[in-house]
């Protein structure tokens, strides 16, 4: 059943759906790169500043490319009416919200194995120095893993508002957010999932407890949200 329900959800997606994470990727390694032969590379670690332009801008992209997939897959059911259809028929509620999520992880997976290809190839092209594949991977994947509070938060609020202003508002914001958050070194930031991100990154010192704590913060609020979504009712 879940298998049908992924191929079903898979054919009613929009292509936007597929183009976005690849985008979102292209932009981040072309902006990555601009941004390092501008700013960095006359710096005395030279190629090794790319790592921390790609940390700088990494949990923005990620954090954006949530919040734009999250809307489009709920757009499409609001406007179609969806919602009512789903509701009126003999399947969870849980598992249709479940089965949302579920594509976007895999297309978000996808998003960061193109950076992290991206990333690997240009740094093959352009120098000989050994490429850090493994702090780039854990650079890569951990701010994703960091990020799934995020992903059911922005999943809620966009199947619980037929209009995506605001859920794309507060994806932009909190995208924007991440930026900076990290820098407040205090207590405040473990109530603020969008500050995750950027503190688990293999430059910060015990990153892996914010990938940790991303990760199973994610699923419960992922877990709340499918059971409020199966409380709400369409009208």
């Amino acid at each position: 059943m879940i298998k049908r329900m992924l191929s079903a959800e898979f054919l009613k997606m929009k292509k936007i759906c597929l183009w976005i994470p690849v985008i979102s990727a292209v932009i981040l390694l072309l902006f990555t790169c601009m941004e390092w032969y501008l700013y960095f590379r006359q710096g005395e670690a030279g190629v090794y500043t790319g790592l921390n332009v790609v940390y700088l801008f990494l949990s923005f992209t990620i954090l954006l490319t949530i919040s734009l997939l999250c809307s489009v897959f709920f757009e499409t059911e609001h406007q179609a009416q969806g919602m009512k259809m789903i509701f009126s028929m003999p399947v969870s509620r849980r598992t249709f919200y479940f089965i949302k999520a579920l594509w976007v992880i895999i297309l978000m997976l996808a998003c960061c194995s193109l950076i992290l290809l991206g990333a690997s190839l240009i740094w093959v092209v352009y120098t000989n120095e050994r490429l850090p594949f493994l702090f780039l991977t854990k650079q890569v994947f951990g701010c994703f893993a960091a990020s799934l509070p995020v992903l059911g938060i922005q999943l809620f609020l966009s199947a619980r508002f037929a209009n995506q202003t605001f859920p794309l508002a507060a994806g932009a914001i909190g995208a924007i957010s991440s930026l900076f958050l990290a820098r407040f070194g205090s207590k405040l930031l473990y109530v603020l999932p969008w500050a995750y991100p950027s503190m688990a990154s293999p430059f910060i010192k015990g990153y892996t407890n914010w990938i940790i704590l991303g990760a199973v913060l994610g699923l419960i609020i992922l877990l709340l949200g499918s059971i409020r979504f199966g409380a709400m009712e369409i009208k």
